[in-house]
């Protein structure tokens, strides 16, 4: 019997793509067997759960000992009692078991490398399509250590290959970068910048029907912060600035529709007064104006796309210790477009972001946004979308975290050519498994489902098995 090439191909690619997986399962067990070693050849264990270790944490590497620190009658010594051996011991070898980083200079480099096998299913009204897909995630955090300022760079890369299937790789990139300047005790100043590359998602509202393969989206945004404290009175004054650049997407007859009417220039300023006489409750107004520049001023369409916003909220932060922190905020926002043929969006916003534990070893999250997305759409002027998420965080064992969400959302267009109201629902769970403070496995699952009137209803569903490196 004869053996096709395309099915010999898709073999080797299978048999690849899983092999690069056991290897890293490989590493994952000498990780356990090398972790095992160690420990056996310490020859006095810590243990950090006992109170006198825990009090032992700041001597001398924390803490030095000075004469000025010292008291009236310790000062007048001559022989200053020394510090017990065991304390010391404690003092070098404890450590919350998360990997150390990498010491660069005054800065620390946090890296992380995580590989996952996942297979997704997408099913509408009239396709199912499938995939199984290995996807790379490099990511790194550089945190200086300075005694005044500060300075935190985050990173994030994500690379997709498919091992069968026909549904699209979705690689992305991020990075970030924060300096904060304490220009005296009561100003402060935060310098941010960062880029994001993704590729457009196709149940995105803007997405091209039909299209074989999205556009990719670049944005590139900066920030300047101020704030300063008078008194019980916390003040804050933010300027932004962002530019965002669309690729061209590809028909299933390869050919090529251009992103180019999509690229704008966004710039805003945003000011906020906080009354913090009590930590625990700080109420505050916030407003917003800002300005959004299509780089083509008529786009294919005939439309001037530009607008202009206008954002007002009052909110609440919440500090309750560990237990509730948080804030809410109420307010409305606006868009104004240049081009009268467009119907201004506005809408009433909620915003908030609450963390709750209730008891040691739990977690829970509560989130709700407003978003008003702007369309490219004939007739169209955008839509405002409302998202509700939930989730919880349990730690199982000290090695083991087990995770579960669901969310929620609506997006409501307007526009005289308006289509119908578009709803999304999603849950998720997942494992998180430390095999020591350098190797973990992680699995996950997810579904959404995607309902719009007068389009197919999309079910999406995947399920990942990974293993993560840090250093």
């Amino acid at each position: 019997m004869r053996i096709s090439t395309q099915n010999y191909v898709a073999k080797r690619q299978v048999i690849s793509g899983y092999g690069i997986y056991v290897c890293f399962l490989g590493i994952g067990i000498l990780g356990i067997l090398t972790n095992h070693a160690l420990a056996q050849s310490t020859d006095a264990p810590l243990d950090l759960a006992t109170p006198s270790s825990a009090s032992t944490q700041n001597t001398l590497t924390e803490t030095p000992l000075r004469l000025n620190s010292l008291t009236p009658v310790a000062q007048g010594q001559q022989n200053l009692p020394l510090q017990n051996s065991s304390n010391i011991t404690n003092s070098i070898n404890a450590d919350d078991g998360n990997a150390p980083g990498i010491g660069l200079g005054s800065f620390t480099l946090r890296p992380s490398v995580q590989t996952r096998v996942v297979y997704e299913n997408e099913k509408t009204d009239t396709t199912n399509l499938n995939r199984v897909y290995n996807q790379t995630t490099i990511a790194a955090t550089l945190q200086s250590d300075w005694s005044r300022h500060s300075l935190a760079i985050s990173g994030t890369g994500t690379l997709q290959k498919n091992i069968s299937g026909t549904l699209n790789e979705e690689p992305n990139a991020d990075i970030d970068a924060d300096l904060e300047l304490n220009l005296n005790d009561l100003l402060t100043a935060n310098i941010r910048g960062g880029y994001n590359f993704r590729v457009e998602d196709r149940t995105d509202p803007n997405a091209i029907s039909n299209a074989t393969s999205q556009a990719n989206i670049h944005t590139i945004n900066g920030e300047l912060a101020l704030s300063k404290d008078v008194g019980i009175i916390r003040g804050s004054i933010t300027g932004r600035l962002s530019k965002e650049i669309h690729g061209d997407a590809t028909l299933a007859n390869n050919i090529k529709v251009s992103g180019a009417d999509r690229d704008l220039l966004s710039s805003g300023l945003a000011l906020r007064i906080q009354y913090a006489a009590n930590p625990v409750l700080m109420p505050f107004v916030e407003g917003e104006l800002g300005r959004v520049n299509y780089t083509q001023k008529v786009d294919n369409n005939g439309i001037k796309r530009s607008y202009s916003n206008y954002a007002l909220r009052l909110g609440l932060d919440v500090n309750l210790s560990d237990k509730l922190s948080g804030d809410f905020a109420v307010g409305y926002v606006t868009n104004k477009f240049d081009d009268s043929s467009l119907i201004n969006l506005n809408t009433f916003a909620i915003d908030s972001n609450l963390n709750w534990s209730p008891r040691r070893g739990t977690d829970a999250t509560f989130g709700f946004a407003t978003v008003i997305e702007p369309s490219t759409s004939v007739n169209v002027s955008g839509a405002a979308l409302y998202s509700l998420t939930a989730g919880i965080t349990q730690q199982i064992s000290n090695n083991l975290n087990a995770n579960i969400g669901a969310n929620y959302s609506l997006r409501r267009f307007s526009g005289s050519a308006a289509p119908s109201d578009q709803t999304i629902y999603g849950a998720n769970a997942g494992l998180d498994w430390s095999i020591n403070r350098y190797v973990s496995m992680n699995a996950d699952a997810s579904y959404s489902k995607t309902q719009q009137a007068g389009t197919s209803t999309i079910n999406n569903v995947t399920v990942g098995l990974g293993l993560t490196l840090t250093r």
